[in-house]
């Protein structure tokens, strides 16, 4: 037992440091990106943090985002819901994924402003663009996009207008927030930045934030150390701190050698009740 309760006791000392570091990151995006950071709230009607870098279609690209997943079919799951009237929604074809957010080109722009594009799974929505002069990045235009992913490939045609898609991305979004804002105030008051992802599984609410460590070496270099005799040799590209509520807590301390992720966490008390804070490490 001494062993267990040492073992709780270092897991919850790394899991304070981490959240003590992602407090600070949160921080620093927030006032490097704070231009953007209106733009997304002046969208969605929130704020987040949740902020990563990246390329479409050779272009480089940050996006601001938050989501809803909800992976298994439910004819009364909030995406099912919320785009029955778009598409022909059955337990073989549903919305699982939605994202929501801003997908600002630096110094170049989306190849459309507004429009609905197909690939695949996955139907995006873009409807208009701000452009932001900036000091650092010079001319960077944001798009307003949402992306809806599906259980298996469109194969139809969208008709419905981007805009009234666009809505009904948000609008879920702000429903599905609403509705689990308790929990949604425990995550605040345990990390002190809001969730960027939520996830509905049965009874299970799984709440997290994602960092993108390529835009900080210092929590990057900070996690590599932390974890050196664990994972060695490996570099950290993705954290994720979370809060896991509807299923009975217990001690994760774990890696997946083939899937290079690290997963830590441990019982955590909220007004909600009890549940896992967690941490998932991404290597590249």
């Amino acid at each position: 037992m001494a062993q267990v309760g040492n073992e709780e006791q270092v897991i919850r000392e790394i899991m304070n440091a981490l959240s003590g570091s992602a407090r600070y990151m949160a921080d620093e995006i927030r006032s490097t990106f704070s231009k953007y950071v209106d733009i997304y709230r002046g969208v969605s009607g929130f704020e987040t943090q949740q902020v990563s870098l990246g390329t479409v279609e050779n272009k480089r690209v940050f996006l601001i985002q938050s989501s809803i997943t909800e992976p298994n079919y439910d004819p009364n799951n909030y995406l099912v819901n919320a785009f029955k009237g778009f598409f022909s929604i059955n337990e073989n074809f549903f919305p699982t994924y939605l994202m929501g957010g801003i997908e600002c080109y630096m110094q170049s722009a989306p190849s459309e402003s507004t429009g609905v594009r197909v690939s695949g799974s996955m139907v995006s929505i873009y409807n208009g663009v701000e452009s932001v002069e900036d000091k650092d990045l010079g001319q960077v235009i944001c798009a307003k996009k949402a992306s809806i992913k599906f259980s298996d490939n469109v194969t139809s045609e969208v008709s419905a207008s981007p805009s009234d898609l666009f809505k009904a991305a948000f609008d879920v979004i702000n429903n599905v927030r609403s509705r689990f804002g308790n929990i949604r105030d425990d995550f605040v008051n345990t990390y002190g930045f809001e969730p960027g992802d939520m996830t509905l599984t049965g009874n299970e609410v799984m709440l997290s934030t994602l960092f993108d460590l390529s835009m900080s070496s210092t929590m990057k270099d900070y996690i590599q150390r932390v974890f050196s005799s664990i994972v060695p040799g490996q570099v950290p590209e993705l954290m994720g701190l979370g809060l896991l509520c509807g299923a009975q807590p217990d001690l994760v301390f774990s890696y997946d050698d083939t899937e290079r992720i690290l997963v830590l966490g441990h019982p955590h008390k909220v007004s909600s009740g009890d549940c896992l804070k967690y941490s998932i490490i991404k290597y590249a």
